[in-house]
């Protein structure tokens, strides 16, 4: 067994507990078609713009190699997270996905769905046999995944950003060893 997957079980039993005994009942699971729909509404009233739908719908469009899962309560979908595939300009044969979007309902926020969205995400693309992850997201909430800036691999993001919101995370160990370059994404981040 692989460290992140030990990890990822381990979470995921404190996580149960403490969901069951706050009286929640959530599950996470791969999202089907039936669920774009929830997805949308939940992804519009979140971030209170519907350009993480629209990014959603293109990706679905563009690439039948995403990851997508749903995060459930009561038959109620209240959290969703995408891995979309991205390729390093100067090494196309690592495969790697870009984490991107993810949300959670504003009311169960700070109760672990995200995490619990990450870590099921992560040991999806694992078992895809991705190699690396990458993110642009809060500098402070990723690293407890295992993410570090993508900086440190000599890995660059296609926008100016600050080096510390970029990051990167290896699932297959040494994938990054002799790779640079600017990260490629697909044509439906430049719509948003």
């Amino acid at each position: 067994m692989t460290l992140l997957h030990n990890i990822s079980k381990t979470l995921q039993r404190r996580r149960n507990i403490t969901w069951h005994s706050m009286g929640y009942d959530t599950h996470v699971r791969p999202e089907t078609a039936a669920d774009w729909a929830n997805v949308a509404a939940l992804t519009r009233t979140v971030f209170n713009t519907p350009d993480e739908a629209l990014l959603n719908d293109a990706l679905r469009q563009q690439t039948q190699d995403y990851i997508a899962l749903v995060a459930e309560q009561h038959g109620n979908i209240v959290g969703h997270i995408m891995f979309s595939p991205v390729q390093l300009e100067n090494a196309k044969q690592i495969k790697m996905m870009a984490l991107a979007p993810m949300v959670v309902s504003k009311v169960l926020q700070q109760h672990g769905i995200g995490s619990a969205l990450v870590r099921a995400g992560l040991e999806t693309c694992f078992q895809h046999k991705v190699d690396a992850v990458v993110v642009l997201g809060h500098a402070s909430y990723y690293p407890k995944f295992g993410f570090i800036p993508a900086s440190n691999f000599a890995i660059s993001c296609p926008w100016q950003v600050p080096d510390e919101v970029f990051m990167l995370l290896e699932l297959t160990p040494d994938a990054m060893k002799n790779a640079s370059g600017k990260v490629q994404y697909l044509p439906a981040f430049a719509q948003i």
